[in-house]
Order: structure tokens, then sequence, then C-alpha cells
């Protein structure tokens, strides 16, 4: 993959609203608690689990993919997720998509799905996919 060319197709990608952001929410009877997510910013990630609130994961995985990309502040968070998974998928020219779903396989599939819908010249990867246990 050429660097360049994948942050400017990333970057026109998210300027001109091509990609939605995924996000998912926590069970309403959630006794114990365990956050994670997925942060992501032109080719970098982030990613974080089982955390005790939904903030200390979203920061922490946008620590982690600001830490990557060797730019603080500017990774958003994709997706969050209480006590389930949730994947990043990137296709070749900056289309990307999430998903949260119960396991790390059906997450992957999902954020597949969600990405191959805006028409890349090429399938979709999973980028990363990770699970906040039970």
């Amino acid at each position: 993959m050429c660097g360049m060319r994948f942050f400017v197709s990333w970057a026109l990608a998210l300027l001109c609203g091509c990609v939605a952001p995924g996000a998912g929410a926590a069970p309403a009877d959630n006794p114990n608690p365990s956050w994670g997510a997925i942060a992501s910013q032109a080719g970098w990630y982030g990613y974080s689990y089982n955390h005790a609130s939904r903030s200390a994961a979203e920061r922490a995985a946008r620590a982690q993919c600001d830490r990557a990309a060797r730019r603080a502040g500017t990774c958003e968070v994709r997706a969050y997720f209480d006590r389930s998974c949730g994947a990043l998928a990137a296709g070749n020219y900056g289309e990307w998509g999430t998903a949260i779903a119960p396991t790390a396989k059906a997450a992957g599939a999902a954020a597949i799905g969600q990405c191959d819908l805006h028409l890349p010249t090429e399938p979709c990867k999973i980028v990363v996919s990770v699970c906040s246990p039970p």
C-alpha cells in the first residue's frame, strides 16, 4: 500500500462524508462493565479493551493511535463497546467501516461488509478486531 496515497484517500473520504463512523452501546443491565474502543486516523489505529468506563476506553484507544501516528489529538474514536467485540476494516483508497458484535469474527465480517458498501476497487480488509471480556 502506498502510504501517501492511502493518507490522501483516507482524508478525502473523511472530508466528503463517504464513510460513517460506527459506535456501540452498553447493555442496560450492566453490573460489571468491560469497555473497549477503536480509534483511527489516516491509516493509523489504536484500540483498548477491559476498561471500567467508556471514556477510559476511548482515551486509551486515542492515545495508542496518536502514538502510532506520531501526532497528538488527530485520532477519532470509530467504535466503542461493552462486553462485546469491535472491528475496523479499511479499503485501499481510504474507505472504512466499523462494527460491533458478540464475537471478533462477526464484528470483522460486519466491518468488512460496511466498508465494502463504499465501493472500494479491491475488497476491504480487517485492520483490527478486539474484544472486551464479558
